[in-house]
């Protein structure tokens, strides 16, 4: 029990940081003085829309239905 405890608040923990808003050097700096229609290709490593961010909370559920299995299978043995 104490594992499963621990592991939720890693997990709780790495989504409040990734809310960090401290700058990110992936992200150019824009002039206000350019044209406002840039293209989305322009900024590096930019997936456009991930399909993936859709399925984030049911794919926490099934994380922690694993989890919650794993610990009963080891309880059983």
């Amino acid at each position: 029990m104490k594992k499963i405890i621990i592991m939720f608040t890693m997990a709780l923990s790495g989504f409040a940081f990734a809310q960090d808003t401290s700058e990110n050097p992936f992200i150019y700096d824009t002039d206000p003085n350019e044209v406002e229609n840039v293209d989305e290709d322009v900024y590096p490593a930019n997936p456009g829309e991930a399909p993936i961010d859709d399925y984030i909370p049911a794919l926490f559920v099934v994380g922690v239905a694993f989890a919650i299995a794993y610990a009963n299978k080891k309880k059983a043995i």
